[in-house]
């Protein structure tokens, strides 16, 4: 293979047509100072870009086309393509290739982007090419996909729109594209499968997969510090800040049921696509609002205080014995001096 690194030929100029086959500019050869190379593209295990030239008959004494890995640094336009700036060449010049194509899918260490293909039948096709990393948040709330690279750095692909959830608590982001040849856009949508948790107060985490190092850490605030557990809902507020210093907020509203547990956790049960279903845990206190009504305060794994409370009733609860327990419990500690019941 040829290598086009640092020591890209000087005057050699590289780019992709609206089928993303390459395009080579050397205008050193008098006979054929620009070419298209008919071939297939790839992201190699280093997520360099390979373009794979297809085997076609060439004139006697005329060497075969080489295949060509571009490394560079991978980014996002506004109009969500693909770009690649290649490393510096010999004069210092850089050039950046774009490839045109669509990111179609999210998944736990990947995103998947379709590119159009010119097939060997003369037909537009599309294939699937695949960068590997990590998905997390900025600091700005935004979704971004960082890109593994050889030396253990990272590029950052920024999703630059807000995001939105679903009626089904999925993640879910919709950009459109301009055509290229019309006037017309195209409306994409990436969905994350995963699930919500709230690891610490003013933090709320959408986890792609328990084995994945990719989860979105969202700086979140509380609509409401009071629940009933009866409504069946926990409800946040995230500012996205865009380009430009516009903030969109969002509400994450998560609705479900809540669980005071016998061995006195509680959890908040939410249902998500396909059936599944997954309970953010919480350690917490206890105490006494009146003779029908606990109210527990909520706490995370590590027993710091969440800022978030959540009142169960006799009749939601629906179980006599631990709600006498309860209660039994928070008189007790209301007679000792108002120390509270920790479970």
């Amino acid at each position: 293979m040829a290598r086009l690194t640092r020591a890209m030929k000087t005057g050699v100029r590289y780019e992709f047509d609206e089928l993303n086959r390459l395009v080579i500019s050397d205008p050193r050869n008098v006979l054929q100072p620009r070419r298209v190379v008919e071939g297939d593209l790839r992201i190699d295990p280093d997520n360099r870009l390979v373009y794979r030239t297809r085997t076609t008959p060439r004139p006697a004494g005329q060497p075969p086309e080489q295949d060509y890995v571009f490394d560079g640094t991978w980014r996002l336009t506004r109009d969500h393509q693909l770009g690649l700036a290649l490393h510096h060449r010999e004069d210092g010049r850089q050039q950046e290739l774009f490839l045109k194509g669509a990111l179609i899918e999210a998944r736990d260490n990947a995103l998947m982007v379709s590119l159009a293909r010119h097939g060997r039948d003369e037909r537009v096709t599309a294939q699937r090419v695949s960068l590997s990393g990590r998905w997390q948040a900025d600091r700005r709330n935004r979704l971004t996909f960082a890109v593994d690279k050889a030396d253990g750095t990272e590029d950052l692909l920024t999703l630059e729109g807000a995001w939105t959830v679903d009626r089904r608590h999925e993640l879910r982001y919709d950009y459109q594209q301009r055509a290229t040849r019309r006037r017309d856009a195209t409306t994409h949508a990436l969905r994350f499968s995963g699930t919500w948790d709230l690891p610490q107060a003013s933090r709320l985490v959408y986890r792609l997969d328990a084995q994945s190092r990719s989860a979105f850490a969202f700086q979140a605030a509380l609509q409401s510090d009071s629940l009933n557990a009866r409504e069946g809902k926990l409800a946040y507020q995230v500012g996205i800040r865009l380009s430009g210093g516009r903030t969109v907020i969002r509400s994450v509203v998560l609705f479900g049921a809540w669980k005071l547990n016998r061995d006195l956790s509680v959890a908040f049960e939410v249902p998500y696509a396909d059936g599944r279903r997954q309970a953010i845990t919480f350690k917490g206190v206890v105490s006494l609002r009146d003779r029908n009504t606990i109210a527990v305060a909520l706490s995370d794994r590590r027993g710091e205080p969440l800022a978030l409370s959540v009142t169960f009733s006799r009749k939601f609860l629906n179980d006599a014995e631990l709600f006498v327990r309860l209660q039994q419990s928070a008189e007790e500690a209301q007679l000792l001096g108002g120390v509270r019941v920790r479970f």
